[in-house]
């Protein structure tokens, strides 16, 4: 049974139980909604979503709230997120991804590893960054990515991210592998495409990994086979109140406590 026939079927007869968040491993092909999609089916809970997308071609952490948890999305998404990308050089897509069209290609040489160094080096701190045309960046009301695959001509506003780390893993030209931490709202994508600017060529990403969310990694979460048994979920599912506990004291106090409890 295909992934699209599991989040299409007919809902499951269960009465949820379950509140807190779940750290789930999204493959390379589903959106997040659909996760979610399917999760609500399994759970029985429809008061359910996510602390951040992830893009259909990029696999990784997702951080998944049930119940009163979903009250915790906002401070959830003000945490560090953590991503291994894979840039392919001397290529620019439309999409600033390998999903997209192909607008240009360009021979050139082995970069120096130091160059390389100093260049990710000015990515560091708080930057401005043009998102991708294709995101989901709103422009009087409609999403970019619809706008430009109806081929009409708009420009994206500049907005401020934070970088808080980013440097090499590994360098085989023509990729270069980076880790990047880096506050929400940032896109991978556009880094990529950023770099190759920098060095005087073109770049798009070639492959994305979300490694870790604040203090959550990848190595905790549930695999798409686990969120199958809804008795592995509902142990696996972290508490609200162990949830509040690692946010940062700033936020939490902004979260509305009744005697320790969300409400």
């Amino acid at each position: 049974m295909s992934f699209l026939q599991l989040t299409t079927g007919s809902h499951f007869l269960i009465v949820s139980d379950m509140e807190g968040i779940l750290l789930v491993n999204k493959p390379k092909g589903p959106t997040s909604f659909q996760i979610i999609k399917l999760l609500r089916r399994i759970s029985g809970e429809k008061k359910i979503g996510h602390t951040g997308t992830i893009d259909p071609d990029a696999r990784g952490l997702l951080l998944v709230v049930f119940g009163r948890a979903t009250k915790t999305v906002r401070f959830l998404q003000e945490l560090r997120k953590e991503y291994i990308a894979k840039i392919l050089l001397g290529v620019s897509t439309e999409t600033d991804d390998i999903s997209g069209r192909v607008i240009s290609k360009q021979d050139i040489s082995p970069i120096p590893i130091d160059t390389l160094r100093i260049t990710l080096k000015t990515f560091e701190g708080n930057i401005r960054q043009v998102p991708p045309k294709f995101s989901a960046v709103k422009i009087k009301g409609e999403r970019a990515y619809s706008l430009a695959r109806r081929g009409e001509d708009f420009i994206l506003k500049e907005k401020n991210v934070t970088i808080h780390r980013i440097e090499i893993i590994y360098y085989s030209h023509p990729y270069l592998k980076i880790l990047v931490e880096c506050s929400k709202g940032t896109y991978i994508r556009a880094i990529a495409r950023d770099i190759g600017k920098m060095l005087g060529t073109c770049a798009t990403l070639f492959s994305l990994l979300r490694s870790s969310i604040g203090k959550w990694t990848l190595r905790e979460s549930l695999n798409i086979n686990d969120i199958m048994d809804r008795r592995l979920i509902k142990k696996q599912i972290i508490p609200v109140g162990e949830v509040i506990r690692f946010l940062p004291q700033t936020l939490i106090s902004n979260l509305k406590l009744k005697e320790g409890f969300l409400v």
